[in-house]
């Protein structure tokens, strides 16, 4: 009975471990369809580290689109806003979580609480992207 059970249980692993060794990449790209440039900041969680990382600031020329990153993860958060600050995305209706970005281009760990001086709060769109080349466009 015992050598049955684990039999099972090894049988129940081996048909779950293939599904995680095949996660494919997502390629995030943003197309501006605005006439000023957008800045991105992005933040996700690396296979390599397993803790929160932020991304800031691609830049998207205006009507461009860019490849701003390529992952194997299942869920992501975003936010971007147009050159001067006056438009953001996504709008405060869809807000699904808060971080700290800095005023420069940086990678780094997110660590919660306070913002840093220097720093501001800003409202990010947490999404699940599709394996292969997913793309969000940020319209005016």
């Amino acid at each position: 009975m015992r050598i049955a059970a684990l039999v099972a249980v090894a049988a129940v692993m081996s048909v779950g471990t293939p599904a995680l060794a095949q996660q494919q990449q997502s390629e995030i790209v943003f197309c501006n369809k605005t006439g000023s440039k957008i800045f991105t900041a992005l933040a996700h969680v690396p296979q390599t580290t397993k803790k929160w990382t932020l991304t800031a600031w691609q830049t998207i020329p205006a009507g461009g689109c860019k490849s701003v990153a390529r992952w194997n993860t299942a869920l992501f958060y975003y936010y971007a806003e147009k050159e001067g600050r006056t438009v953001h995305w996504p709008a405060k209706a869809g807000v699904d979580k808060t971080f700290c970005v800095p005023s420069r281009a940086i990678t780094r760990e997110i660590v919660g609480g306070t913002c840093a001086a220097g720093e501001r709060s800003v409202g990010f769109k947490g999404t699940v992207p599709n394996a292969g080349k997913y793309t969000i466009n940020l319209n005016s």
